[in-house]
């Protein structure tokens, strides 16, 4: 098979004079400045032709927020741009930067890991806010995948998900949930790649449910690109995953209130469980931490987790929850 040609910077040189001029329109354009293909091309001396074609690579290859308004014949930024990406990952060069966690894991702590870290946080700019991944440590930064049948599904879609985000191309997917018979049929517009409690999960919009939905990429059986979709208007991306503390989001933002003892407080103060948590000193070494989540499922699966060494203080729900679950436990353990 003959091997994929990268697409050249547009112009004849495709060398430093091109890169210069798509820096000058950037910084031209940059600040709500709108200009035409015609003064930019007297100001860099070149054709309007070639202008054109430069704009054209920029939005089209380069993700910029270009826009042209055909009252005033001008070019500007339909949102901030702050900065250029000048690089684009490819699909499958995402996923084998993903599986490379295998090698970078093992320099967790070191100066290298540290400089892998900042790395990976210039490349995740570069992809367009496509894909998150938490920011503490290097082990956690790229995903290393586990053997078995989910490890496979995930590697085989990833890069076709993120193809259909940069290209905001419809999925259409079969999806088989835990304990289904068989799979579900479902065309969803997806939206963006998150690596949440240990799985990478993809956030599409259910134009059925008229929602956003979580699909983990290992319960998918099946994947094929359809037509083109317009995001949801107002949907902030940030928000829905700001409240989650695993892999379920969305919903109100409830304050939780929880009460450690000594035990455990020093653990919570070494590993925060959100970026919301804030902690107040109770007596006796203990603490009360406070959470703001927009959904109740996986701190629900911490508490129980800690057992006796926590108590929920609010909301009633939760507290409620955590009862009903552990008089369940305490039967089948009489």
């Amino acid at each position: 098979m003959k091997p994929r040609a990268n697409r050249r910077l547009p112009g004849a040189d495709c060398g430093r004079s091109t890169l210069r001029r798509i820096l000058f329109i950037h910084e031209r354009l940059g600040h709500g400045r709108r200009a035409d293909a015609a003064s930019l091309a007297r100001e860099l001396e070149v054709s309007a032709r070639t202008v054109k074609r430069d704009i054209e690579f920029m939005r089209d290859e380069l993700g910029a927020p270009l826009e042209w308004e055909p009252s005033t014949r001008t070019y500007f930024y339909s949102r901030e741009c702050p900065q250029l990406p000048l690089l684009r990952l490819e699909a499958d060069e995402a996923l084998a930067l993903m599986l490379a966690g295998r090698t970078f894991s093992a320099w967790r702590g070191t100066p290298l890991g540290r400089a892998l870290t900042a790395a990976l946080g210039k490349i995740a700019g570069v992809v367009g806010g496509a894909i998150s991944l938490p920011a503490a440590e290097i082990s956690d930064l790229v995903f290393q995948p586990d053997e078995g049948p989910e490890a496979d599904a995930e590697t085989r879609f990833f890069a076709p998900a993120l193809e259909a985000i940069r290209r905001r191309r419809e999925l259409r997917i079969r999806y088989r949930k835990p304990g289904a018979r068989a799979d579900e049929s479902r065309a969803i517009h997806p939206l963006h790649l998150a690596f949440l409690d240990h799985r990478w999960v993809l956030v599409a919009h259910d134009p059925v449910r008229r929602a956003p939905r979580n699909f983990l990429l290992a319960r998918i059986r099946k994947a094929e690109p359809g037509a083109q979709f317009t995001p949801p208007a107002g949907f902030d991306l940030k928000a829905y995953l700001r409240g989650g503390l695993g892999r379920f989001t969305g919903g109100k933002e409830t304050k939780v209130r929880l009460a450690f003892d000594a035990t455990v407080a020093p653990y919570l103060r070494e590993r925060p469980w959100h970026a919301s948590q804030t902690i107040a000193d109770l007596p006796g070494g203990e603490i009360e931490v406070t959470l703001r989540l927009n959904n109740l499922i996986d701190v629900q699966r911490r508490v129980l987790a800690c057992g006796s060494h926590v108590e929920v203080l609010a909301p009633a729900e939760l507290r409620r929850a955590i009862h009903a679950e552990a008089a369940a436990m305490a039967t089948r353990h009489a």
